[in-house]
């Protein structure tokens, strides 16, 4: 016996009112929704049921009389916990139906001002969820004193699981175009790639530390994967340059997050990808560039960027300079933050590479 099958007959039905009488006054109402509705008597017993809980008593080979109408929803609900587990009543059902049994108590004897639950309801040919609601009818002098609807959630759940596989599709079609982008850089500059891969995994760790949820670390991880993109328009001599850049070669330099942002803003990426790249050289104090952001106009994604970014160029080696080290990283890190760097960026930065070297 599961939730989802007929009710079956418990013994001879008790007196009842017909429903005619219990649910006259009801009834046009009840028959025109698509949920199964059946009313409940303050003892429990069923005393109307509308016409889809006979629809689907019928599909289903309904064997009781009268649709279960007389028949006590809380004694059928006892019976099956009291089964030993089987192929036809699970664990699983027990529990639901304990749960469903309290459930129909607490709202008739009014402490609690309704209960739902969602339950799978399977069929051999087909996966079927329904929710459950019983709410409280209030004492009017007639029988009814709950209301008990199973409402069919399958079209709702298949809409949702089509919804997340195509989501899910078009994330990886995401991350593979970022990868497509990230090897194109690599195969033109290894520098550019390593450094790149760098920051991601710091840029994971800060967004761990800050308790980003794991759609909006998919994102940033894709952005830093690629935040210098726009250096595919800077010409290598002036990348690989081992002396002191001139003015017109760093104002080139400087003029890469603007080509990255047109490279990628034509890309309906569900996350600020664009802006990531375009924004990451700028500060919190307004001091970068190219758009002189500052503070929460720059987006939380660049900000960690940044910080990941600059630790990152200082300890690694450089055409123009040797690596610098882990000290020299964290101090700049430490005079940048709350001025040209977002303090709790910083803050969760410092706080994985200290976890990280006790490590």
């Amino acid at each position: 016996m599961t939730l989802c099958e007929p009710l079956p007959a418990l013994g001879e039905p008790v007196a009842r009112p017909p429903f005619e009488e219990a649910g006259a006054r009801f009834r046009p109402i009840m028959d025109a929704m698509t949920a199964h509705i059946a009313l409940l008597d303050g003892a429990g017993t069923i005393v109307a049921v509308n016409e889809a809980w006979k629809r689907f008593a019928d599909s289903n080979c309904g064997r009781s009389p009268g649709y279960g109408l007389g028949l006590n929803y809380l004694q059928l609900l006892d019976g099956m916990q009291g089964c030993q587990p089987c192929a036809r009543c699970s664990a699983e059902e027990m529990e639901l139906a304990r749960r469903i049994a309290g459930g129909i108590r607490a709202v008739l004897k009014g402490r609690s001002p309704k209960f739902q639950v969602e339950y799978p309801c399977h069929s051999p040919t087909e996966r079927r969820w329904f929710l459950l609601t019983v709410s409280p009818y209030p004492d009017d002098g007639g029988p009814i004193r709950a209301v008990v609807a199973h409402e069919d959630l399958t079209p709702l759940r298949a809409a949702q699981e089509a919804a997340l596989h195509h989501s899910a599709q078009l994330a990886a079609s995401f991350s593979r175009t970022v990868d497509a982008i990230a090897l194109a850089i690599e195969k033109r500059d290894a520098y550019t790639a390593g450094h790149q891969n760098q920051v991601a995994t710091l840029c994971e760790a800060i967004a761990r530390r800050l308790e980003l949820d794991e759609e909006q670390r998919q994102g940033l991880q894709l952005g830093a994967r690629i935040h210098d993109i726009g250096k595919i328009s800077v010409p290598l001599d002036i990348l690989g340059k081992p002396g002191k850049l001139s003015p017109p070669e760093l104002e080139i330099i400087r003029y890469h997050p603007q080509v990255g942002y047109e490279i990628l803003c034509g890309i309906d990426f569900p996350w600020p990808i664009a802006d990531m790249v375009h924004q990451h050289h700028e500060r919190v104090d307004g001091s970068g560039y190219p758009q002189g952001l500052a503070g929460e106009d720059i987006c939380l994604e660049a900000r960690i960027i940044a910080v990941a970014d600059v630790f990152d160029a200082i300890i690694s080696h450089r055409p123009y300079r040797a690596a610098r080290s882990r000290e020299e990283g964290l101090r700049e890190l430490a005079l940048g933050r709350g001025s040209r760097f977002d303090a709790r960026v910083v803050d969760a930065l410092l706080a994985h590479l200290a976890e990280a070297e006790g490590a």
